[in-house]
């Protein structure tokens, strides 16, 4: 890259020096009066980087002042590897001449190839409005974002600047990233049918699996991973087998999963009554595959077996606990947090799991006092806030819950869960205006959540206000179509707007959502990682 980088800049340096206004010395005055200069562009024409620095350097000497001499001098010297006295080079050259862009791009470039994104993007920001149609300027800022995620702004820079995308492994799964995360998902497969087409080191193989499953393109990402088992021998690299394993999982084939980690274990297998990470993530995965073939004995038994082989790892514990509560089984669920807090007494998590077990079970006492406990310890996530607010709510402190709750966004900031669960508490307390605020705030947080435009609709009804309340009815439904509730609160609107139509629609008989659910303080498995050793052969 960097190669072609300067024969580029050699032909643009060559055809443009001529005309350039600015207070470097002419081209042509320079080739007149500087032997040294001419065989340095001879030099760099042959591809004799050293002996063109030579000359360079005593062209330099000859017209210290030329920026355009320093900016190429600079190039040559981060070639050589000499990059601190190239970036000097190109920092003395936008000195001398604040317009020389070439500099800017120069230096720009540098940064980025020593990954240092914040110092690399304001010199080629600059190049880029200096000279607009400059394509490797554009280019290498698009790379810049790539890197830093900022992939908006990445891939408007990669398109200005039409150059052709490097089909590689490394910048593919770059930009299939920044696709998935942008929602550009055909752009996405192409990517990856690109990428299942090249030689892939292990790694890329599991990014690549990983970004497949990502887009639930399931069975391409098996097919890559049984490739990468091929390659491999079972008793040499049994991280191979684990990850085939992982990614079955992964895809939803959670009977083959099963079977994948169970040869894995064998393969793996010490000594009776030794532990190792390996079986602890192996008997998690098992676990987690029996959860969702609603074979929950057996994934209990398994998920026991991790927490066993990794006492000290929470997240076993974790995963253990949600199964059992999953199950109502609210009493092992307990005794078994209360185990791992015993050997590990500061774990937020653990503690938090605890107060959610407390209060599934309905021992609210002592759900309070757990999450009172993480309050006051200053919980910098609003869990603890939601869980105390929701033991408050189910013991008919609907005040105190809304005051905790106001109290937790002025020191965390406005976050969904926090104004979702206000309103809630507000509306339980009887104050629907200051409810309706608090769900509208919801709303703005996140757009997408049918429930807070269903309390928000509930709350306007409340009001009075019907035609209000059947717009945010209506946005409820159309997020959530079979939402029942919503159907009878809008039968309910229309019927009050005079409109027997529509209210003869949505009229059907629904029960109110449970205002507390426990699954917001549960969360999803801790689903293992893949195994696959960074630098495992790397191509």
């Amino acid at each position: 890259m960097k190669n072609f980088l300067i024969l580029a800049l050699y032909a643009y340096f060559v055809v443009d020096y001529v005309s350039v206004n600015s207070p470097s010395l002419a081209a042509d005055q320079v080739s007149k009066q500087s032997d040294a200069f001419q065989r340095g562009l001879s030099a760099l024409k042959e591809n004799r980087p050293e002996d063109a620095l030579v000359e360079f350097t005593a062209a330099e000497r000859e017209y210290p002042d030329n920026a355009r001499i320093r900016s190429f001098r600079g190039i040559l010297l981060a070639q050589l590897g000499k990059n601190a006295e190239a970036a000097a080079e190109y920092q003395e050259a936008i000195r001398l001449d604040p317009l020389l862009e070439d500099a800017y791009r120069n230096l720009g470039f540098l940064r980025w190839t020593e990954h240092q994104l914040a110092t690399a993007r304001e010199p080629l920001q600059h190049a880029v409005k200096l000279s607009p149609d400059d394509s490797f300027a554009h280019y290498y800022l698009g790379r810049v974002e790539l890197d830093a995620q900022r992939y908006e702004q990445a891939f408007l820079e990669l398109e200005l600047s039409r150059q052709p995308l490097p089909a590689e492994a490394g910048f593919l799964i770059q930009a299939t990233t920044g696709y998935i995360a942008l929602g550009r998902l055909e752009n996405a497969r192409q990517s990856l049918e690109q990428l299942t087409n090249l030689p892939l080191s292990d790694a890329q193989s599991i990014q690549v699996a990983s970004l497949l499953l990502s887009i639930h393109e399931n069975r391409p990402a098996i097919n890559v991973m049984q490739k990468l088992n091929k390659r491999h021998s079972p008793a040499q690299s049994t991280w191979a087998q684990f990850d085939l394993a992982l990614a079955y999982l992964l895809a939803g084939h959670y009977d083959t999963a099963t079977e994948k980690a169970l040869v894995y274990l064998e393969t793996v297998r010490r000594p009776a009554g030794s532990e190792s990470p390996e079986g602890a993530q192996a008997w998690s995965l098992i676990g987690i595959a029996y959860a969702h073939l609603n074979q929950g004995e057996q994934s209990v038994n398994a998920l026991r077996q991790a927490a066993a082989f990794a006492p000290g790892e929470e997240e076993y514990l974790l995963n253990l606990t949600r199964e059992l509560m999953e199950l109502n089984r609210y009493p092992e669920a307990v005794t078994a947090v209360q185990g791992g807090l015993a050997a590990n007494p500061r774990s937020y998590a653990l503690h938090l799991r605890l107060g959610a077990a407390y209060l599934a079970a309905g021992r609210y006492a002592e759900a309070e006092k757990v999450f009172r406990g993480l309050v006051a310890a200053g919980d910098p996530l609003p869990t603890g806030y939601i869980g105390l607010a929701q033991v408050l709510l189910r013991t008919g402190q609907a005040e105190e819950a809304a005051t905790v709750l106001a109290d937790a966004e002025k020191k965390l900031g406005r976050k969904f869960l926090i104004s979702y669960f206000r309103g809630l508490a507000l509306a339980r307390a009887a104050k629907p205006a200051e409810a309706l605020s608090a769900f509208q705030q919801a709303v703005q947080l996140d757009p997408n959540n049918a429930e807070a435009h269903l309390n928000s609709g509930k709350s306007q009804f409340t009001l009075g206000h019907v035609n209000e309340a059947i717009a945010e009815l209506q946005e409820a439904l159309r997020l959530d179509p079979a939402n029942p509730q919503a159907k009878r609160l809008l039968s309910q609107a229309y019927r009050r707007a005079g409109d027997a139509k529509n209210a003869a629609k949505y009229a059907q008989a629904s029960s109110e959502t449970p205002v507390a659910p426990v699954g917001e303080l549960i969360g999803d498995f801790f689903v293992p990682q893949w195994q696959v050793p960074p630098d495992s052969g790397e191509k």
